[in-house]
């Protein structure tokens, strides 16, 4: 499988960060590159698309209209200065973008973030070591604490007791900004 030919602009290296079935996909009959059709978020429409087939836009993820509301409230805030014709224009150029990018395994919903006027980018799922890896001193605990939102860190009671649920029944999963390469934690539980 060399599924690193695709370059997505929200979503790196989906050889290691997609979610992949054994499913041919649905549209050419591919067996390879062939992702998971669950996190397209169509229901039972979706079975399997290879690489190739969401790139020919035969068929795109599903953002949900709170992102698309997230998103055009962001980009109202962060482009004064813009008319409402030209912040359409931006709004549909960027969803068109995003639907063409692999899902992410989200557990519960798509939070996808946004910064500097557009999604960011995701990196990838972080484990423990990944975030002791990338912070300055080796302390993950801090770092992690640092790139979670205001909303996710106001739910967590104990960040030992979350710091060790990393991995078994909560998920992070990591962005980072196209632009100002801020990095952003999204943590969610089964």
């Amino acid at each position: 499988m060399n599924a690193n030919k695709y370059k997505f602009k929200y979503f790196m290296d989906p050889e290691a960060n997609a979610e992949f079935t054994e499913e041919n996909c649905q549209f050419c009959g591919t067996e390879e590159n062939c992702l998971e059709g669950e996190y397209f978020d169509r229901g039972d429409e979706i079975t399997s698309v290879c690489l190739g087939c969401l790139v020919k836009g035969e068929t795109t993820v599903q953002i949900p209209q709170y992102l698309k509301d997230r998103l055009y409230t962001h980009l109202k805030n962060t482009f004064t200065e813009k008319s409402s014709e030209e912040l359409n224009e931006l709004f549909e150029s960027i969803i068109s973008e995003l639907e063409k990018n692999p899902p992410v395994r989200w557990i519960q919903y798509n939070d996808w973030p946004v910064c500097d006027g557009d999604f960011m980018r995701y990196v990838g799922e972080w484990k423990q070591e990944d975030f002791n890896n990338a912070s300055q001193n080796g302390n993950g605990k801090d770092y992690i604490l640092s790139i979670l939102d205001d909303l996710t860190k106001s739910r967590i009671d104990d960040i030992d007791v979350f710091w060790n649920d990393i991995g078994n029944y909560t998920a992070v999963f990591v962005f980072k900004c196209i632009h100002c390469n801020k990095i952003i934690g999204v943590a969610q539980s089964y």
